[in-house]
């Protein structure tokens, strides 16, 4: 493929890069402010209304920011006993499936989040706790996830499956 393509994967590369440091520093910061949230609950009487909401709405962003990542090192969740069972033909069909599955799936449901994102955003919504943070915050997560997380199928699909095929004639 060309130039394009080249700058496509480059994009997505880079895109998988950030998030994924991104997720893992939510993740620090996430579990600062959980002990923080313990030792003020238990030394001081003092719980936070605010904690809980911002510890959930940061493992949500961590999570679906390292999905892309995640997959771009095929490190979720695999059937492997079926490598030794199945031909290489076999193997080869099935893991096409279901890469071109999964990306139409998160495909889908991407689309949809950004609707709920754009909602969200659009009517003000918020929680319903004292705190009351803008739900839109999440929504933008889980909608960039499965956004990157599909732009990542679809480039190993292109590159692991599709073109070998082409270079092969």
């Amino acid at each position: 493929m060309g130039e394009g393509w080249r700058a496509f994967q480059l994009v997505v590369r880079r895109i998988n890069l950030v998030t994924g440091y991104a997720s893992a520093i939510m993740i620090v910061f996430s579990t600062i402010a959980i002990s923080f949230e313990v030792v003020s609950r238990y030394f001081f009487l003092a719980p936070h209304d605010w904690n809980l909401e911002l510890n959930t709405f940061q493992l949500i962003a961590s999570t679906f920011m390292a999905a892309a990542s995640t997959q771009a090192a095929r490190g979720h969740v695999g059937i492997e006993v079926l490598d030794s069972i199945l031909s290489t033909r076999a193997n080869w069909w099935r893991r096409f499936l279901a890469d071109l599955l999964s990306a139409g799936f998160c495909g889908f449901i991407a689309i949809h989040a950004w609707r709920y994102f754009s909602e969200a955003w659009e009517g003000g919504w918020v929680t319903d706790s004292v705190w009351a943070p803008r739900l839109w915050i999440p929504y933008f997560f889980m909608s960039l996830g499965m956004t990157t997380l599909t732009f990542q199928f679809l480039v190993q699909i292109l590159d692991e499956r599709i073109l070998p095929l082409v270079r092969k004639e």
